[in-house]
């Protein structure tokens, strides 16, 4: 794909490289990479990618830009507050570099629709903040041979892998438990936004690598810590006993029904609620959360105060969790059954499933 005069100028600065080129530029105008995720980790790789040259770029993600997004995700600004992020991500792209194709998917990706949305790309960017999409993921990238590149972040520390599947290690074989594990999103976890801005940028170079046939990060798991300044790479091994690529990957999901989440959907909570009785909700967020908005009648609880000690509340008591989303309330879930909890569940979504009702004007409360 030869290089256009304009195409020259763009990417002078990085045409002088020796190990890039005009051939090593023509690869990448030729290359279609997959980024899931438009978030902190996606919104700046989608803008190197761009910037670079690749030729065609695939956007995943669902839902708008919120005013708490603004911190990290830089391709966004406060216009573009309750805009999809995949349409705009996708403008913000063709701005940058209107040489390339960019292909915006609104929409989760689950385990059922994820391989045939990535068959088309060469590369994948898992720009992901939740473990379940991550082992959708590396078993769609499994399935159809991809190599793709991990990034994670968390606070002031982040993590960066390459898995090729088949020939090297995979992400089960980092995290057996991927699939089962529940994680704090950035929103209840926090996130510096520049540690978020550090790893996107590796993780871009590293998508860069493999097309021009660089040394990457292969079979390799590196870990970042910026409050220290320090920083690990370790050797992976491949697992023969690995979950998702080993002689032993599991052929179905495995639930363990004892701990399995009991969830309830804003409408069916509203209907308790109405009926009065015993019920108490729980609201496991930061306080100052709290204190901004939360649900009328409920009751803040100090998560770790909760796990640890069940906060003074019994066994028998009917208990509703939520937090932000649903990760931490269902982490507490998990706790509190095996501390012998019985009626108990989690608000399906959290706070932002039960305030859109709201808004939608689904609930009235």
């Amino acid at each position: 794909m030869a290089l256009s005069r304009n195409e020259l100028i763009r990417y002078s600065r990085q045409l002088v490289i020796p190990e890039l080129g005009p051939g090593g530029q023509e690869k990448l105008k030729a290359a279609k990479v997959a980024v899931i995720g438009a978030g902190g980790l996606g919104t700046l790789v989608l803008g190197y990618l761009a910037g670079a040259g690749v030729g065609e770029i695939g956007v995943f993600d669902f839902g708008p830009v919120e005013l708490s997004n603004l911190h990290r995700q830089l391709i966004y600004g406060t216009g573009d507050i309750g805009g999809l992020k995949t349409a705009l991500a996708k403008q913000r792209l063709l701005e940058i570099n209107p040489e390339i194709e960019v292909n915006a998917q609104e929409g989760m990706l689950t385990a059922e629709n994820i391989a045939a949305a990535l068959a088309p790309y060469d590369y994948i960017a898992d720009c992901t903040d939740n473990f379940k999409t991550r082992a959708a993921i590396n078993k769609a990238c499994l399935e159809l041979k991809k190599t793709y590149v991990h990034g994670a972040v968390y606070q002031f520390e982040g993590q960066l892998a390459v898995f090729e599947p088949h020939s090297g290690p995979c992400l089960g074989c980092l995290c057996p438990d991927a699939e089962s594990m529940e994680n704090q999103a950035c929103a209840e976890a926090g996130v510096m936004g520049p540690a978020a801005g550090a790893i996107a940028s590796m993780q871009a170079l590293e998508v860069l690598k493999l097309i021009l046939g660089l040394e990457t990060l292969k079979g390799k798991f590196a870990m970042l810590d910026f409050r220290l300044a320090d920083f690990n790479v370790v050797e992976l091994k491949k697992h023969e006993d690995c979950p998702a690529c080993g002689a032993k990957a599991r052929l179905e999901e495995k639930f363990i029904s004892s701990l399995a989440v009991e969830l309830i959907t804003p409408e069916e909570l509203k209907a308790r609620l109405d009926r009065a009785g015993l019920l108490r909700v729980l609201d496991l967020r930061y306080a100052w959360e709290h204190d901004l908005c939360h649900i009328e009648g409920d009751t803040w609880v100090d998560f770790n105060e909760l796990i640890k000690s069940g906060a003074g509340f019994r066994p028998d008591d009917e208990l509703v969790l939520y937090c932000k989303g649903q990760s931490k309330s269902t982490a507490a879930f998990r706790v509190l059954r095996e501390k012998g909890f019985r009626n108990i569940c989690v608000l399906k979504d959290g706070i932002d499933a039960w305030a859109e009702k709201i808004e939608k004007g689904m609930l009235r409360y």
